[in-house]
C-alpha cells in the first residue's frame, strides 16, 4: 500500500486531540501526583488517542476500528479528562473519528492495467 492512501485528516485530528488533552496535565509533570486519578485518566486518554492515530497510520485498511475507538475516547474524555481537554480535544477526537469511519481505501487496480 502506498503512503498516499491514508486518512490523513483523521490522523491529524485524532493526534491533535491526544496532544491537546494531554498537554495541561503534562505541562508540569511535578504536579501530576497532586492531580490524582483525574490526572492519570487524562494522560491515559491522551495516550490512547495518540495510539489510535498511530494505528490509523500503520493500518489504514482498519480505519473503522480506530475511528470508533477515537469517538468513544472523545465522548468519555468529557467527564474524565478536564471536560475533554476543555472541549477542543473532545471535538477533535469526534471529528477525527468520524473522518476515519467515513474513509474508504481506494479501489485496487486490476493486475492487467498499465498506467
Amino acid at each position: 500500500m502506498r503512503g498516499g492512501h491514508r486518512p490523513r485528516g483523521a490522523i491529524a485530528c485524532v493526534a491533535c486531540a491526544g496532544v491537546e488533552i494531554g498537554y495541561f496535565p503534562l505541562a508540569q509533570v511535578g504536579l501530576l501526583p497532586v492531580q490524582g486519578v483525574s490526572g492519570a485518566a487524562t494522560v491515559m486518554f491522551a495516550l490512547a488517542l495518540v495510539g489510535c492515530a498511530a494505528h490509523l497510520w500503520a493500518v489504514p485498511a482498519r480505519a473503522h476500528l480506530s475511528g470508533a475507538a477515537a469517538i468513544v475516547l472523545g465522548v468519555l474524555s468529557y467527564p474524565f479528562a478536564n471536560l475533554g481537554g476543555f472541549l477542543l480535544g473532545m471535538l477533535l477526537a469526534l471529528v477525527g473519528g468520524a473522518l476515519a469511519l467515513a474513509w474508504r481505501p481506494p479501489p485496487a487496480r486490476a493486475a492487467g492495467s498499465g498506467g
